[in-house]
């Protein structure tokens, strides 16, 4: 809509507010909780309802006051703070609420086709009506301040609660406070949102609290506890102009209908704009005067057939607890933005934390205390709809700050972290992968996985010249994606180097991963038959030896591979400094693999076997190993005993001698992977 033609502060902001507020509950409820309250009781409940509306209307003020909202008004607010997701979960059964409207005191097919045909025809005529209705209002307030008294005892200052107790009556009054989104709705009809919402919704509440404070005391100074606990409808033996207050009653029931048929609309077209309902395209097509006439009709069927079905007390309850949770986001949106620390959060109107806090912790409790089995509901419909707009991995355009809550809680736990003496029960697999390019990546992927799952961490390190890198950073992408599919936390560095090789970039780079916060505690590189490599290998172990890292040299077989990935054998030498490592690694492959453990050792004397056999079985139970783990004790040679010695995958601790390795390695029957301890593992911790 073109801005010299957008409603103003006036019209679409505070007119529709104050009427929502000054409704049905106001004539026919107010004084009911004043008979069973009193004044004073009332007017703590009063305070008390409207500390949780002030409280959300300066959050909302506060974000508006930080950025253009556009269409869709609380909708809006949630998404561009806590994206799409989140705002569609709460979006949509705001818009069920407000298309079913409040009261059950609809007055039936025909006002529905003249509120419809005002709202197909515009906004601002929709909105021109209620100019009258607000008149109407004011002249039946005028009546009953003017009325007859009915009282002979003085006035009622307290009462004793005889026929609900204190929060029973809170939770009848408290829907009276809950209009304040009727203005902010049209977010994406006025001429300055941010300076109109802001103005106009808190004169709307300002007013509606003084109005309301003031009908209390009127009621109590004018009717006795009996008689206004007896007649709900006392207000007309109170007015001096009967009609004037069934006039007053009417007037804010089509009011508050006529602003729900003008604002569901705009709140299910923004929801189509992104897409988060179905037939968006449908929803979200505009007529050439930007009203979208296709979700007018649409949510005006959907209010018909809520007149149809009659009285509907249940529903609207549920639909109460719908709003509130729209109050309770917006106030954790203003929460959360303010409590990380983000730079884009810079409002106009910044307001304490405290502020957020009440509002969304009285929206809660209020929800609890209205109906604690409708709040179970709610959350359950909120929470099925966000994992089904989760499922579907939608981009916000205007990106949001789920990233920086997660940054915010990283970095206090990094500080705790940081804070905590390192204890080796504390090791969980976090693995250092050197790749020259994807295919080297790919013969390994799987092992890695299976020794990562389920919380490990992947450190994949690549230089790459700079015509390769793009090539190379998608290559890696479809290698990992089974590891991503796994939910294993996964850290790409693609390092864009020409002027250096790739050994003195692979020395510094890993220098500074480890280093680094939550860096990888272990190195696991392949071994090739290439001799070029293996000699590369040989420098890249003796250089990197001397860092704080455990160390893993992985040898396939080039026919076998991984067998049938069902044993896993597991050379325990007596005092071997990788005993550790190798522990761990083991048990990872067996719980992943669901394979056997076989623990080898050997031995120059026959008559130790058994000895030794028991000291294997005491080390299992020791190390907590599982229980299937059998212990094998051969006589003789060690490389003679495992080279006949067949696993899926032999695990031996790191020889001293590089090139002792690689022949151990050369004559192995299958797979085996070398291990050495960095020191900071501990397998029976």
């Amino acid at each position: 809509m073109n801005a010299r033609k957008g409603l103003g502060t006036f019209d679409g902001v505070f007119t529709p507010t104050i009427l929502t507020i000054l409704g049905v509950i106001m004539y026919l409820r107010l004084g009911w909780v004043v008979g069973n309250a009193g004044f004073v009781g009332t007017l703590i409940i009063i305070i008390l309802a409207h500390t949780i509306t002030v409280c959300t209307a300066l959050s909302m003020a506060s974000v508006v006051s930080n950025i253009e909202i556009g269409a869709g008004g609380a909708y809006a607010i949630v998404s561009r703070s806590l994206g799409l997701e989140v705002g569609g979960a709460v979006g949509i059964p705001l818009y069920l609420s407000q298309a079913s409207g409040h009261s059950t005191v609809l007055v039936g097919a025909a006002t529905w086709v003249a509120l419809t045909a005002l709202s197909l025809a515009s906004a601002r005529t929709a909105f021109r009506v209620q100019y009258a209705v607000l008149g109407v209002i004011i002249l039946s307030i005028a009546s009953f301040l003017a009325g007859p008294s009915l009282n002979t005892t003085g006035t009622l200052w307290w009462s004793n609660f005889p026929q609900a107790n204190f929060w029973e009556t809170f939770a009848i009054f408290f829907p009276a406070v809950t209009g304040i989104l009727a203005g902010v709705s049209m977010s994406g009809e006025l001429r300055t949102p941010r300076r109109s919402i802001i103005v106009g919704t808190l004169a709307a509440i300002a007013i509606g609290l003084v109005t309301y404070v003031a009908l209390a005391y009127w009621f109590a100074h004018q009717a006795t506890s009996e008689a206004l606990l007896a007649n709900t409808s006392i207000i007309l033996d109170l007015a001096l102009f009967k009609p004037l207050i069934v006039a007053g009653i009417m007037g804010a029931t089509l009011s508050s209908a006529l602003s729900t048929l003008v604002g569901a609309p705009r709140t299910l077209a923004a929801l189509a704009d992104n897409r988060l309902v179905p037939f968006s395209h449908f929803f979200g097509k505009k007529a050439a005067d930007n009203e979208p006439r296709n979700a007018i009709l649409v949510s005006s069927l959907f209010s018909l057939a809520i007149i149809v079905a009659g009285s509907l007390d249940q529903l609207a309850q549920l639909l109460t607890m719908f709003f509130l949770t729209t109050y309770g986001t917006i106030n954790l949106v203003v929460l959360v933005e303010q409590a990380t620390g983000i730079a884009s959060f810079r409002p106009r109107l910044r307001v304490s934390l405290a502020v957020p806090f009440i509002g969304f912790v009285g929206s809660i409790l209020t929800m609890l205390l209205i109906n604690m089995w409708f709040t179970i509901v709610t959350m359950v419909v909120i929470s099925s709809l966000y994992i089904i707009l989760a499922r579907r991995e939608l981009i916000s355009p205007w990106g949001d700050v789920r990233g920086g809550i997660f940054t915010a809680l990283t970095e206090w736990a990094a500080q705790k972290a940081l804070a905590t003496t390192y204890h080796p029960r504390l090791w969980k697999p976090a693995v250092l992968v050197p790749a020259e390019n994807p295919d080297d990546l790919r013969k390994t992927v799987r092992f890695v996985s299976n020794i990562l799952y389920p919380s490990g961490r992947l450190y994949l390190l690549s230089i790459t010249s700079g015509e390769d890198s793009g090539d190379a950073s998608q290559g890696y992408e479809t290698v990992l994606e089974p590891l991503r599919d796994r939910n294993l936390f996964i850290r790409k560095t693609i390092i864009n180097n020409t002027s250096t090789d790739f050994l003195s970039s692979l020395y510094v780079v890993t220098q500074t991963l480890l280093n680094s916060f939550l860096p990888p505690n272990a190195v696991l590189l392949t071994v090739s038959n290439d001799k070029d490599k293996r000699a590369r290998l040989k420098e890249v172990y003796s250089r990197m030896r001397q860092y704080n890292t455990g160390f893993m040299f992985l040898n396939i077989h080039p026919k076998i591979g991984y067998g049938q990935e069902k044993t896993v054998n597991l050379w325990l030498r007596d005092k071997s400094p990788n005993t550790n490592l190798a522990v761990l690694i083991a048990m990872q492959l067996t719980r992943n693999w669901d394979a056997k453990l076989l623990l080898l050792r050997t031995i120059n004397d026959p008559t130790e076997r058994e000895a030794v056999t028991g000291e294997l079985k005491a080390f299992a139970e020791h190390a907590r190993l599982p229980v299937q783990t059998q212990a094998k004790v051969l006589v003789g040679d060690f490389r003679s005993a495992v080279e006949q010695e067949s696993g899926d995958i032999t695990i031996i601790g790191m020889p001293d001698d590089f090139d002792k390795m690689l022949a151990l390695a050369d004559g192995m029957p299958g797979t085996v992977l070398f291990v050495a301890d960095s020191g900071l593992e501990n397998a029976v911790v």
